[in-house]
């Protein structure tokens, strides 16, 4: 799982329970306040027919009371009755009347109409007065009855609803806890302890264990880090072996060649004569050519060093490429006698805007190889050329080749063709630093090849 899939369901999760919180309590809330109006009209409407019946029976007082003594103020209280009455009455109708209470709402109105129509200001049938107000006065309480029984049911239903609310605010505050808890429980599973044992893992290596590796677990990110950090210790701990490797293949080379200086300057020291001429310029020149093989090894491993600390240098010159070739050639050419070396100019001067000496450093591990791995001796051939807007000079032996496969890895540091390596000793180098060279000037090397009859190495430079 991938951090973003974890996050995005936690939200997802989350989002869906405060939607469905927020959902329920708009529902509560919007019934709540159907059935609160529902009950604010019953009320309103409960007024109307209390007023009604207070009137009503204030009427039928004053009614009675004009009857007996005519007396204008006894008048004037019973038209003021009958029109509050009347007011009433409009009030009670402007009010919404649900399908219950509909027939005795209608009931309750022509009996108060009736009551109005037979109670005039000037006609009274005081028989049958007595008999309306009861009637009318019924009417009014089953209208009265009625409501408050809705109101009671509406008071029911808030209360349920009230309830409803209350147990889905609580289901809700546990569902949003436990979500909480859970994407909680699965950042500390899959991010925070894997986290802990990529960190545990660095520490460790930081302090000497190179053997630590961090566990691949968690999110798809993390388990990514710690594959990579696996991968960097693993290429580490692979490089610290070639390196030592290499520092036991550099000690094995430059034993042979400090042995043979060993054994040559023992044939020299001071309290023996010295041999005759052309022993002692044998042996001279076995010292210069086990000395030039140390300074070269050597040369290599600085240049190494300089190439990945990049305090390589160019200090360029415009120079002739035939001269270089030719200098390199020559000082081969004495310790060389088993190969002949041949060297193709042009007639015409070709000017390279180099490092000399860098160049000449890498000629010499060019020529140097084609010797090396030509044991057989044989012709080593060095062309030089003009190519367009680049000065080639090419290297070629009839030597042991180079295999199809090999040449794709041919210029890694440290590697060392198997169809060559026990040909010739060396730590695979050269190549690696001599291709550094040419692409620090903007140039190349090409090589072609084939196992058993020689190579070429052509080296390439702008000019």
């Amino acid at each position: 799982m991938k951090l973003k899939t974890l996050a995005a369901a936690s939200t997802a999760w989350l989002a869906a329970l405060a939607l469905l919180t927020a959902s329920g309590f708009t529902l509560s809330a919007t019934y709540m306040t159907r059935e609160v109006t529902c009950l604010f009209n019953i009320v309103r409407e409960v007024r109307s027919i209390t007023q009604l019946e207070v009137h009503l029976l204030s009427h039928e007082r004053e009614s009675a009371r004009v009857a007996l003594a005519h007396l204008p103020e006894h008048v004037g209280a019973r038209d003021a009755a009958r029109r509050e009455l009347s007011r009433w009455l409009e009030d009670a109708r402007e009010q919404p009347v649900t399908a219950e209470s509909a027939s005795v709402f209608e009931e309750a109105e022509r009996e108060i109409e009736r009551y109005l129509a037979t109670h005039t200001q000037e006609h009274r049938q005081a028989g049958a007065s007595h008999d309306e107000v009861d009637r009318t006065f019924a009417a009014l309480e089953r209208l009265l009855a009625t409501r408050l029984a809705e109101a009671r049911i509406a008071r029911q239903r808030v209360d349920e609803v009230h309830r409803l609310s209350e147990i889905v605010s609580l289901g809700a505050a546990g569902m949003l806890l436990a979500g909480v808890l859970l994407a909680l429980w699965q950042l500390r599973r899959c991010v925070y302890r894997p986290l802990l044992s990529i960190r545990a893992a660095i520490d460790r290596y930081g302090a000497g264990s190179h053997d630590a590796r961090a566990p691949q677990g968690g999110l798809d990110e993390l388990r990514e880090i710690a594959v990579a950090f696996n991968e960097m210790a693993a290429a580490l701990a692979e490089q610290r072996k070639r390196q030592l490797g290499i520092l036991a293949s550099v000690a094995h080379d430059l034993r042979n060649p400090l042995a043979a200086l060993k054994l040559t300057v023992d044939g020299l020291r001071p309290d023996r004569p010295l041999p005759h001429e052309e022993r002692l310029r044998s042996m001279l020149t076995r010292i210069g050519k086990e000395a030039a093989r140390c300074d070269r090894m050597l040369t290599d491993l600085m240049d190494i060093a300089r190439i990945e600390g990049g305090e390589l240098e160019l200090r360029r010159e415009t120079r002739d490429a035939r001269e270089l070739a030719r200098d390199v050639v020559e000082l081969y050419r004495p310790t060389a006698t088993a190969h002949e070396l041949g060297l193709s100019l042009p007639d015409e001067p070709v000017p390279l805007c180099c490092d000399p000496i860098r160049i000449e450093q890498v000629l010499n591990n060019l020529v140097a190889n084609a010797i090396k791995y030509s044991p057989a001796g044989g012709a080593v051939q060095v062309t030089v050329a003009r190519v367009g807007a680049e000065v080639s000079i090419a290297v070629s032996d009839r030597g042991v080749g180079i295999a199809a496969d090999d040449q794709r890895r041919l210029f890694e540091r440290y590697f060392r063709a198997p169809s060559s390596s026990g040909v010739a000793p060396g730590v695979g180098l050269g190549l690696w630093a001599a291709l550094r060279i040419a692409e620090a000037h903007g140039g190349r090397i090409e090589v072609t090849s084939t196992a058993g009859r020689g190579s070429t190495f052509t080296l390439r430079l702008p000019s």
